[in-house]
């Protein structure tokens, strides 16, 4: 029995602490206004203002700033002269242009920062004075590719030139890939299937076919193909494994070398830059400082492929989303200071009469304000429901709502890319995206403004699949940009396909990739799409200078 004056304390306590509990909350709610996107400034940067860089065009009378402009002799419109401009514009640098190296009369005052050669435009075993006079007065020459090994085979010159001792074999086929440190962020990597306790061959995706090139001594290899045991103690006996990317010094020049077509994607701006450290004293250079993890089509409203939702979790859709999903998320989030951004969806299936319910999006954005996370929006269609007639559904969806969330990122389809300057402003709620983002294409800006208002940002990785090109990938834009845009997409959980798709293995991937491959990138901050719009600006926008007195 309790007594009558206990029963009052116990029931006063109860009180005071159901009060205090719920007070707290009020009082967090009143002061939190989770309907506000507080990652979005007042005030962004205008492409207007951009930095623009200089194509130069050679004139024979004009003697240019020794040192102000790279060189690169090929194609303007070919990917690696794509990828050349790319760099030149993410790290300030002027480009001269020519097809041909008789183009160019090289002199004193005239030297470039550095020449870049590609060898399926220039016909490189004739052009040795040349390259001697351009190594003679000092200037750093990179080959982007390489002619062909017979070609090389035959000129003693080129191959002195090259850092090549001897080509041991016209083309072979290796078993992995060797990435030495002190060459991309992230430090040493094998890609390399025999290194793996449990090896998975989806993984293997890296260019193995190569020519055989054993470099000469003097050289400094930076990445060599691996072979297997029998092929090894071949190598070994002929000293080095085939050199993919190498130095070698000529006369008084460095010559950096890349053995297959790393080059011709948007990955070779990291090489580049690798490239450009090495051979300086110092190096001091912008890069963006962002790294953001963004979850496409998540929350979903609607109510649909809740039969298959039920047989696999016991739960609706709903149900799984907010009571299966994101505590995974917001765990993850909490516990790795990831700025999160979830791009939503208020449906999936807009053919099928099913009707999204805005009433958890309060949650949601409570949930988001709580851990860091900016809410944005996904723009992708399925079926045959075209985007118009989606943007018009969501149009009406948000218009139905309370909440006044200002929406500043979108993620877009690449064909639906270029409609979007005009379909942006016709719609209350796309009115304010600031920045837009797209899946990952080779020879396309990974950021950069997609209009004077509007910025691009390019989605580097997928969260729950992680290859070795992945992550070579992945060095090359870290080094360059200091950038990743790590990609998790929900669709194929609540639509799931196989048993790859299902939530308790997507998180697992999930979880295991960002703090395995990530983990050498985090000097770099965490930041949602919008927090990284505005450092892309700044990064796009900025000019500098450095210079060094003494040591």
């Amino acid at each position: 029995m309790v007594s009558r004056r206990n029963f009052f304390s116990i029931f006063i306590m109860m009180s005071v602490l159901l009060f205090l509990f719920q007070f707290s909350q009020v009082i967090r709610e009143s002061r939190s206004a989770y309907d506000v996107n507080s990652y979005i400034s007042g005030q962004k940067r205008s492409g207007e203002d951009r930095w623009q860089q200089t194509v130069l065009r050679y004139q024979r009378d004009k003697a240019y700033v020794a040192g102000d402009f790279v060189l690169f002799f090929g194609k303007e419109d070919s990917d690696i002269g794509r990828v050349v401009a790319q760099w030149c514009s993410y790290t300030k640098r002027n480009l001269l242009v020519y097809g041909a190296l008789e183009e160019y009369r090289f002199t004193q005052q005239n030297l470039p920062e550095a020449v870049l050669i590609d060898s399926e435009v220039v016909n490189v075993p004739k052009e040795m004075r040349t390259f001697e006079q351009i190594t003679n007065y000092g200037v750093t020459t990179i080959f982007c590719n390489l002619p062909e090994p017979l070609e090389i085979r035959r000129n003693a010159m080129l191959m002195n030139l090259l850092g090549i001792r001897q080509v041991y074999s016209n083309g072979i086929q290796v078993e992995g890939i060797h990435l030495f440190s002190n060459f991309l962020l992230g430090g040493e990597s094998f890609y390399y299937l025999g290194m793996e306790e449990n090896p998975d061959e989806s993984l293997q995706d890296m260019r193995l076919a190569m020519p055989w090139y054993i470099t000469a001594g003097g050289t400094k290899t930076y990445m060599v193909g691996m072979m297997d045991e029998q092929m090894a103690d071949q190598a070994n006996r002929n000293e080095y494994f085939p050199a993919v990317i190498w130095r070698n010094s000529y006369n008084d020049a460095k010559v950096f070398v890349v053995n297959g077509d790393y080059m011709k994607g948007m990955e070779g701006i990291g090489i580049l830059n690798g490239m450009m450290y090495e051979n300086a004293s110092y190096s001091i250079y912008p890069v963006v400082n962002a790294q953001n993890v963004i979850v496409a089509n998540f929350p979903s409203f609607a109510p649909e492929n809740d039969g298959r939702m039920m047989s696999l979790y016991s739960r609706d859709t709903a149900s799984v989303l907010r009571d299966v999903c994101w505590p995974t998320l917001s765990s993850l989030t909490d516990k790795n200071q990831y700025h999160l951004t979830c791009l939503i969806t208020p449906q999936y299936n807009y053919a099928d009469g099913i009707e999204p319910a805005g009433d958890t999006l309060a949650f949601y954005l409570q949930q988001f304000k709580e851990f860091t996370s900016e809410a944005a929006l996904s723009l992708e269609c399925w079926g045959d429901t075209d985007l118009e007639e989606k943007l018009k559904a969501d149009e009406q969806f948000f218009g139905s709502l309370e909440e006044e969330y200002v929406y500043g990122a979108a993620f877009v389809k690449g064909t639906d890319l270029d409609r979007m300057e005009q379909i942006l402003p016709e719609y209350e709620h796309l009115r304010n995206i600031r920045t837009l983002v797209r899946e990952y294409r080779e020879v396309e800006p990974v950021v950069g403004y997609y209009n004077d208002e509007l910025t691009l940002q390019s989605v580097t990785s997928e969260a729950q699949r992680h290859t070795y090109s992945d992550d070579f990938r992945e060095r090359c834009f870290e080094t360059a940009l200091g950038y990743s845009n790590v990609l998790l997409d929900m669709q194929s959980v609540v639509w799931p396909q196989t048993a790859e798709d299902q939530w308790e293995v997507v998180s697992e991937q999930l979880t295991s990739n960002l703090n395995t491959y990530w983990k050498g990138f985090s000097a770099f901050e965490h930041t949602s799409l919008s927090e990284s719009d505005d450092r892309i600006r700044t990064f796009l926008n900025l000019d500098y200078t450095n210079k060094r007195i003494g040591n």
